[in-house]
């Protein structure tokens, strides 16, 4: 039996861990937290931070493990690092950090010759209001290192500079943060398999994002019948992408800008979209095991990736007004849609909704697939009109 280690065991990661047992896998894991929700899937467990390189590498060696995979942004170094020490199918540690530092990927992104917003790193708030003033009066302020939107801020003053740029740089593991042209256009994002170093686009979305000042998503619609020369150009956008970084075999989530002056490149990541997008979406819109593929490509196996659907889907995140839960209702309605693929929130009473600035603060989503855009604009309503929440006061 071979052995394989997952870093991250939080909610997001109990469908991996599932996966892994499912396939006959033995599976370690490991997380910061004593007792994450997916502990239990676990054959072996010890609380280890997804950042630390060696109790994760000595956790390995005593496991003797064959593999290792995370869907978690700030493990991706971490698993680059045991791999090489090991030996073992995974992603280099320089594509690892490429992929995990905002400022080496925008570095990276315009060596290939592909276009991404204009950009300043800064490791103190003296430079940053310097660099400031070399930017349009709107630009965006983000930590290079950390992930769900944490310290994303849209900036359109001084003054506004000032007041968040404290909660920025906490944001960042290594203190330093961007500062960038705020980009005009609409949103979105591309989930690629690759094969081989050939590219298999899963799917792409446009987006609806939060009010200013804030850069979380609350709406990911992926159609595919939008126009041929929008596909045309996410495809030239990830073969280029893909080429220039040299990746073989895996996952990437690439998020980018449609401006006037063509597609520019906000980030990109070697894992898949969150939110349930590819444990459960996907793998319905395109008729295709993509744990399976990612999982069995960890421990070496060969996989032939056959596409057999094309349908329509939307994540949307449940986004309330501030409060305190009184009460929740009509959740056993919603979940009899046919067409729901999942509906998640922490939403219950007493349950306290503060001002959500980035997208960990969302308290629930859900995702539903159909045939069309009406079909699947109808089914939004539907979870809509029959989610009922009520306040204290």
């Amino acid at each position: 039996m071979k052995k394989i280690l997952i870093l991250g065991a939080g909610l997001w990661q109990i469908a991996y861990l599932k996966k892994a047992k499912e396939l006959g896998l033995y599976v370690c894991a490991t997380d910061w937290s004593d007792n994450p929700e997916g502990k239990k899937y676990a054959d072996v467990f010890e609380p280890i931070s997804v950042r630390d390189k060696e109790k994760t590498l000595a956790f390995a060696i005593e496991n003797k493990v064959d593999a290792i995979f995370t869907n978690s942004d700030v493990a991706v170094p971490t698993v680059a690092y045991v791999a090489e020490k090991l030996n073992i199918p995974c992603f280099t540690q320089q594509q690892a950090s490429i992929a995990t530092d905002k400022f080496q990927m925008r570095n990276f992104i315009k060596a290939i010759g592909l276009q991404t917003p204009d950009y300043y790193l800064c490791s103190t708030l003296d430079e940053l209001c310097d660099k400031y003033k070399l930017l349009n009066n709107k630009c965006i302020i983000k930590p290079i290192d950390n992930c769900g939107s944490r310290g994303v801020y849209i900036i359109e003053s001084l003054e506004q500079l000032l007041s968040v740029a404290e909660e920025t740089f906490e944001n960042s593991f290594s203190g330093k943060i961007l500062i960038e042209e705020f980009m005009v256009g609409k949103e979105s994002s591309v989930e690629v398999l690759v094969d081989e170093g050939q590219p298999i686009i899963l799917g792409w979305c446009k987006k609806m994002k939060s009010p200013e000042p804030y850069r979380f998503d609350i709406q990911l619609d992926y159609f595919p019948d939008y126009s041929d020369e929008e596909h045309k150009a996410v495809n030239d956008l990830v073969n280029r992408l893909v080429e220039g970084l040299k990746y073989h075999n895996g996952i990437m989530h690439i998020e980018f800008m449609w401006t006037s002056s063509g597609i520019k490149i906000i980030e990109f990541a070697l894992r898949g979209c969150g939110s349930n997008v590819i444990t459960h979406l996907m793998p319905i819109l395109r008729g295709f095991d993509i744990m399976e593929f990612l999982l069995k490509k960890s421990i070496g196996e060969k996989v032939s990736i056959n596409l057999t659907k094309d349908l329509y889907g939307t994540l949307k995140f449940i986004i309330p007004s501030e409060g305190v839960v009184k009460l929740v209702s009509g959740i056993d309605t919603i979940l009899k849609l046919d067409g729901l693929v999942d509906f998640y929130t922490d939403l219950q009473p007493g349950y306290k909704i503060e001002a959500i600035k980035n997208g960990r603060l969302r308290p629930g989503h859900f995702i539903v697939f159909g045939d069309s855009q009406d079909d699947i604009h109808a089914k939004i309503d539907f979870v809509e009109e029959n989610l009922h929440i009520e306040y204290n006061g």
